[in-house]
C-alpha cells in the first residue's frame, strides 16, 4: 500500500520542480517530513547554489599548464593563494613531472 502523501510531494518535486519549502507550504508537512519522503529525488536545477568561480577555476588550471606557481596565479586571478592552491594542487609545476 504506497502512501498518497509520499506520491503527492515526489510528484509536486519531480513534476512542478518545488523546492521543499514550497512543497511544505502547499502541503502542510513539517521538513524533516519532507525530507524524509524525498530522498533519493534529486532536487531541481535552479535549488542548487551556482559555481560562480568555475571561470577562474578553469583559468587557473591552464596558468598552471603554462607552469606559474600557486602566488602567480593568486595574484593573477584575485583570488586566495589558499584557493588557487585548491584548484592546482593535482597539477604538477612542471607539466613533464609525475604526480607520485
Amino acid at each position: 500500500m504506497t502512501d498518497p502523501t509520499a506520491a503527492e510531494v515526489r510528484r509536486l518535486r519531480i513534476e512542478e520542480g518545488l523546492s521543499v519549502r514550497q512543497i511544505q507550504a502547499r502541503t502542510g508537512l513539517g521538513r524533516n517530513r519532507v525530507y524524509a519522503l524525498l530522498r533519493g529525488v534529486a532536487a531541481p536545477a535552479w535549488t542548487r547554489r551556482p559555481t560562480a568561480k568555475d571561470g577562474l577555476r578553469a583559468a587557473a588550471v591552464a596558468l598552471r599548464g603554462e607552469g606559474r606557481s600557486v602566488n602567480d596565479i593568486a595574484v593573477r586571478l584575485g583570488v586566495a593563494k589558499s584557493t588557487a592552491y585548491l584548484w592546482v594542487r593535482h597539477l604538477p609545476l612542471d607539466p613533464d613531472e609525475k604526480i607520485t
